[in-house]
């Protein structure tokens, strides 16, 4: 890791690193013995960002509410858990996880080691990435999911905010060995309280009955902005991507062809780059690890996927309009590219009209399924 600014010093020191565990000489392994998913810690259509937190207490487990003398405050998200000890098995999780420690200490572990957390630390965890938390002490921490295709939909407009995506865009975009990498960086007091003010909005606004998409939305790219900007003050090598000039222009106009539902063919873009096709896939594959078709086709559907959220469109429908020629090959190359069928996914995530759990709660619970609402993990 490179040298990040302390958040009482502004010069630059590196961060404090717990002790390593004992493994045999040259080895660290962690083994993920449970896979968070976004609709275990609550994401849906109707609210796409989650914000809870985890904060030590004494006796049983339990959830923390709003209208709980104990609850902390609006930018501690909802729910708040109050356990006496958090899990400390290693485990991973199919989304973004970004973790903000508001005081106490604790020691995250990776498969590059430990390192020490304290208040002020924010922690970027990659889709797939191991981890485990021990050496709690006092620990409160704020964590933050968010449904990734829902704010990937503007892409190269985030593209201009240095940090954006390859802090909490590009592992879900490209294949590259920087997405098994841990991100920790320090929030000065300013940045935190500017921070806290939007996760607050983001938490009474994900309390109403009919939420706001657009407001939900607006807060949550303001976070990750804010959180961007301080870890581009630290380290500004290390969340550049990059990219040719050439593949940039070539990331454009696939979204471009996207969302007019145009095809797309490898040699009519090196074409317009006025360049060699084979020279191009190449040096596209190089800075992103897909082909140019299997980029394109894994944008197309995560396009798609906010599409499926939309419940008064059929499947069919939407695979007509993205230009896919009928829906079982729509729903082939979607289950290729997202790892569950369209229906599959529409039922993850979409709730019905004033409800805040999704469609797949009510076939459990049906089913004598789950009775209890997952729950975020540390």
């Amino acid at each position: 890791m490179s040298d990040f600014t302390s958040k009482t010093n502004p010069e630059r020191s590196s961060p404090r690193k717990a002790s390593r565990p004992d493994h045999a000489e040259g080895e660290h392994r962690l083994e993920a013995v449970d896979t968070s998913s976004l609709d275990r810690v609550g994401v849906t259509s109707a609210r796409p960002v989650r914000v809870a937190s985890w904060m030590h207490g004494t006796g049983p487990f339990r959830d923390v509410e709003p209208d709980s003398p104990e609850y902390p405050g609006w930018h501690y998200g909802s729910p708040v858990f109050c356990p006496d000890t958090q899990d400390h098995r290693p485990h991973d999780h199919a989304h973004f996880e970004v973790c903000i420690v508001r005081r106490g200490v604790a020691a995250h572990e990776t498969a590059l080691g430990a390192e020490e957390l304290d208040a002020g630390t924010v922690v970027v965890m990659a889709p797939g990435m191991v981890h485990s938390i021990h050496g709690l002490h006092d620990l409160h921490q704020t964590n933050l999911y968010y449904l990734t295709e829902w704010i990937a939909d503007d892409l190269m407009t985030h593209w201009r905010e240095a940090g954006l995506v390859p802090l909490f865009l590009a592992a879900a975009l490209f294949r590259r060995p920087q997405a098994e990498l841990v991100t920790t960086f320090k929030l000065t007091d300013e940045e935190m309280e500017a921070i806290d003010r939007e996760l607050a909005d983001i938490t009474r606004e994900s309390a109403s009955k009919f939420p706001s998409l657009t407001f939900l939305k607006s807060a949550l790219l303001k976070v990750l902005i804010r959180l961007s900007r301080a870890c581009v003050r630290q380290s500004p090598v290390e969340v550049g991507l990059g990219f040719r000039d050439e593949v940039v222009s070539a990331l454009e106009h696939i979204e471009v062809l996207i969302k007019k539902s145009e095809p797309f063919h490898v040699a009519d873009l090196a074409r317009r780059l006025d360049t060699n096709p084979d020279y191009f896939s190449a040096i596209f594959r190089e800075s992103t690890g897909l082909s140019p078709m299997a980029y394109y086709q894994r944008r197309r559907a995560q396009h798609a996927s906010i599409e499926l959220l939309d419940l008064r469109r059929s499947i069919t429908e939407i695979a007509h309009g993205m230009g896919y020629c009928d829906s079982a090959h729509f729903s082939r190359l979607f289950k290729l590219h997202q790892g569950v069928t369209p229906n599959a996914y529409r039922g993850l995530y979409t709730v019905l009209e004033g409800e805040k759990r999704p469609l797949w709660w009510r076939g459990k619970q049906s089913k004598g399924g789950r009775d209890a609402e997952p729950t975020a993990g540390a």
